[in-house]
């Protein structure tokens, strides 16, 4: 039976990959136009606010979302792709 040191670390193991997952989802269905880029900015910025490495991970996302505003002349809540 694991200890708690291994069950720990597959924990954070599992969040993290489940993260990344959320973030490359979120990335690609804005890019997309599935969602605006002011709801991928919601979704964003409640997992930045989990955690410093969170926020860090985020702010990659971040900035393709405000890129993607810019690109569709500030409209966040454009959907092109819906």
């Amino acid at each position: 039976m694991p200890d708690s040191d291994e069950i720990e670390m597959e924990v954070r193991r599992r969040s993290l990959a489940v993260e990344g997952a959320m973030l490359l989802l979120i990335d690609g269905l804005a890019a997309r136009g599935t969602i605006s880029a002011d709801e991928a900015e919601d979704m964003l910025r409640i997992l930045s606010k989990s955690s410093d490495f969170s926020a860090a991970r985020a702010a990659g996302s971040l900035r393709i979302v405000n890129q993607l505003k810019r690109l569709r002349q500030g409209d966040g809540a454009m959907t092109p792709g819906a």
